[in-house]
This record gives C-alpha cells, structure tokens and sequence, in this order.
C-alpha cells in the first residue's frame, strides 16, 4: 500500500502537465480510470505472464479473484463510507441499486465464468 502511494503522487503530478498541454482530457477519466487501474497492474501483468506461458487457469484464477475482491470488499467499503460522509444528503449516497443492463452482465459473466472452469481444465478455445 505505502509502495502504491509512492507510485501515484509522481504519476498524478504527471498528469497535472498533462492537463496543461491536452484540455480536452477530463480530469474525472483520468481519477476513475487510470488511478484506479494502477493498484491491479500487478496482478494484471502477471495474468498476461501467465496466459502467454500458457497457464491460462492461473490466469483466469487471478482474473476471478480479482473481481471477487472487487465485488465483496471495494464496493460495500464505498458504499458504507458514501453513507457515512452523506449522512444527511439523500441524493448523493452511492447505493448498489443497478439498472437491468448492468445485473445482465454480471449474471452473463458469471454463467461464462462457470462454463469455462466447471471441468477444473482450461485452453486457448474454451
């Protein structure tokens, strides 16, 4: 953790000139998608070492965990800290209420998911 924020100060820094130079960049892009990207580089960089090494259930391992880390830690943590600090602002609290859309794909996801690693065997066609 305290690496990660090491790497991030400078990288946020880097993007500050960045602003400077390209306007049209929102700053919103740049929080949501590249800061909150750099914490899994790690394990996002060992899947493609694995899958290329051809060991693609470890790579589909560390891609579930991922997402189940993300599922039951990140998303109850931000939803009880945006409860906490919106204590009496109805509007702005994050809930897990999700359009049709979402719930579709996450239900599509986990039935793949369970197709690919119910015989305990993976390759590059399944």
């Amino acid at each position: 953790l305290v690496l990660t924020g090491l790497v991030v100060r400078p990288m946020i820094l880097s993007l500050n000139s960045l602003f400077e130079e390209y306007p049209k960049i929102d700053r919103g892009f740049a929080g949501l998608i590249l800061l909150a990207i750099l914490p899994s580089m790690g394990k996002l960089f060992n899947a493609i070492r694995f899958a290329l090494r051809n060991n693609i259930s470890l790579a589909i391992e560390i891609a579930n965990t991922s997402s189940v880390q993300v599922s039951l830690v990140q998303i109850p943590t931000l939803t009880l800290i945006s409860a906490v600090l919106n204590l009496y602002k109805e509007k702005t609290i994050f809930t897990l209420i999700f359009s049709e859309l979402d719930l579709f794909a996450v239900i599509l996801s986990v039935l793949i998911l369970s197709y690919i690693i119910f015989d305990g065997k993976s390759n590059y066609f399944q």
